[in-house]
């Protein structure tokens, strides 16, 4: 049985029923302005994931030529890392040029610098740059 309208118990009910205009609005607003925020995010990782790809198989790269060059001699270690650059099909910003084998007190440093300037889709750019870096601790021969 439905109470008469003019009872004073379901006074209030309305509003406690749901939100109003504004809330829902507020809610939309929120909701898109979260999506856009996550379209960003998501956008810019896209953006920048190839390069990061890149490092991170630059930084397996070094290391690998760092052991070649400590069991096999520097030479071997050149080949190394042609082979491998072309092996993890890293990208075009980095070559062999972009690589250094030093050898100083003992220490074999591989080290491999390179850098690329990001187009926004904005207008603009931005500059990156990487750097892998191992050594092989000539008292040990462990790579560091």
């Amino acid at each position: 049985m439905a109470a008469p309208p003019d009872d004073p118990s379901t006074a209030g009910t309305e509003a406690a029923a749901g939100p109003g205009f504004v809330g829902r609005v507020l809610r939309g607003v929120v909701a898109v302005l979260g999506l856009l925020c996550v379209g960003a995010i998501a956008g810019g990782g896209a953006l920048v994931y190839p390069y990061v790809r890149d490092d991170l198989a630059l930084d397996r790269v070094v290391r690998a030529v760092a052991l070649e060059w400590r069991d096999f001699g520097r030479e071997k270690a050149t080949e190394k890392l042609r082979f491998e650059l072309e092996r993890e099909e890293v990208g075009a910003a980095v070559g062999p040029d972009a690589c250094t084998l030093d050898e100083a007190g003992g220490v074999k440093r591989v080290a491999c610098q390179w850098a690329v300037r990001i187009a926004l889709p904005i207008g603009g750019s931005v500059p990156l740059s990487f750097a892998s870096v191992a050594e092989i601790d000539p008292s040990t021969g462990d790579l560091r």
